[in-house]
């Protein structure tokens, strides 16, 4: 009784357009589903939390210093999920890059994995899988997502990670963009700033030839090569920022779905039924059509390998990390989180310096910190604006809270 009387005073509006644009990131999708409101506002590890002025009679008893220990831990075990989440999802990714497989394939067996786990939960729930209304525009924000989140893991095989990481996390300031335009808000100079630094980020990133000129090489062939790569390489940054384009707006669209009160679940399901259709698609496309050997299709040699087998361990093995992100979204507030998140970037360039024969310049390093700096301002000004209009707990709601929480 105590809790709905608290969720009642508490939570009687539902997640903010902000709110639902952190949390919702399409590479990272929630099997559950979020009723009510942010579960990190009633969190003492949240930065919104106000701690009542009662202590709880059972940590009276305990050490000082393991009550402090155990009070920073809870203070920060947001960002520390955070952190573990983006360390694993980072070297994972880093491992599928080395092993020479063909990641669309791989990508079918998770998407066909995680969708039955999707279905599993809307009939254990009860939903309703066919929306009553504005099924037209979940079809419209699963094309999107579905589009970024293949164009994401398609660069992975033709862009170093740390390359691919930094254009994909631009996705932070277009969704920002996206939504000042879309949502008719004024423009903030927080988000000029930021737009400009992702901007030269991205081109020090990409280190296009008509702005940053290649030395002339005598051997011939070598500097075939070498055109030849810069101009792979262009093509994968071109599919990588139509990547994180596709995902902005995937999240923009799914700010709108939450405001009209589709759940989460349901708006998953389709996107993963896209993501396994679209693949379907690709990859009959090449084994039906395509004339070369590497294409053609052959079970055995195409999934009955060593590799193939171990490709798809490490996606399934990828739910880990996301269970871990949202973990951190219900502890902490969503654009702490995004910051966090942007430290893919930095593991992406540890992992590649030292494991990889491939190392990044200078020039490349300086536009991911660049991009980094961009997601920081977006974060921390999201941050400054909602701790301005956070409303404060009365402190007998926080007992009632604190006595909940005891009892779980």
């Amino acid at each position: 009784m105590e809790k709905k009387q608290r969720r009642n005073t508490v939570d009687s509006s539902p997640p903010s357009p902000q709110e639902a644009a952190a949390t919702l990131d399409p590479l990272v999708q929630p099997i559950h589903d979020h009723d009510g409101e942010p579960v990190y506002m009633r969190r003492q590890s949240s930065i919104f939390f106000i701690p009542a002025s009662t202590i709880n009679e059972n940590d009276e008893k305990k050490p000082n210093n393991i009550r402090r220990f155990f009070a920073y831990m809870e203070r920060f075990s947001g960002i520390l999920y955070a952190l573990l989440a983006s360390f694993l999802i980072t070297c994972l990714n880093f491992v599928l890059k080395q092993l020479n497989t063909n990641i669309l394939d791989v990508m079918i067996i998770r998407s066909l994995v995680q969708g039955l786990i999707s279905i599993g939960f809307i009939i254990y729930k009860g939903y309703r899988p066919f929306p009553a209304s504005n099924g037209l525009l979940v079809l419209i924000r699963s094309l999107f997502a579905a589009g970024g989140t293949i164009s994401f893991y398609y660069c992975l095989s033709i862009l170093p990670l740390p390359d691919l990481t930094t254009i994909r996390y631009t996705q932070v300031v277009w969704t920002a963009v996206l939504g000042l335009i879309i949502f008719r808000e004024r423009i903030t100079l927080p988000t000029i700033i930021a737009s400009i630094l992702t901007l030269i980020g991205v081109m020090c990133v990409a280190q296009p030839t008509f702005l940053f000129p290649q030395p002339k090489m005598l051997n011939e062939t070598f500097q075939i090569t070498i055109i030849t790569k810069n101009n792979q390489r262009l093509y994968g940054m071109l599919i990588a920022l139509s990547c994180a384009l596709s995902l902005s707006m995937s999240i923009i669209l799914n700010k709108k779905l939450i405001q009209k009160k589709i759940r989460q679940s349901i708006i998953m399901f389709y996107f993963l039924l896209t993501v396994l259709i679209i693949l379907l698609i690709i990859r009959t496309y090449y084994w039906v059509f395509f004339k070369s050997k590497q294409q053609e299709f052959n079970f055995k040699k195409n999934f009955l390998t060593k590799e193939f087998i171990f490709s798809c361990m490490i996606t399934i093995i990828q739910f880990i990390p996301m269970i871990l992100a949202q973990k951190a979204i219900k502890r902490e507030h969503p654009s702490i989180i995004t910051v966090v998140n942007s430290s893919d970037i930095i593991f992406a360039l540890t992992l590649q310096n030292i494991f990889s024969s491939i190392k990044t310049n200078l020039l490349a390093i300086i536009g991911s910190l660049l991009v980094i700096t961009s997601i920081f301002i977006v974060g921390a000004h999201k941050l400054w604006l909602d701790r301005q209009n956070r409303t404060c707990i009365p402190t007998s709601i926080q007992e009632n809270v604190l006595k909940v929480e005891t009892k779980k």
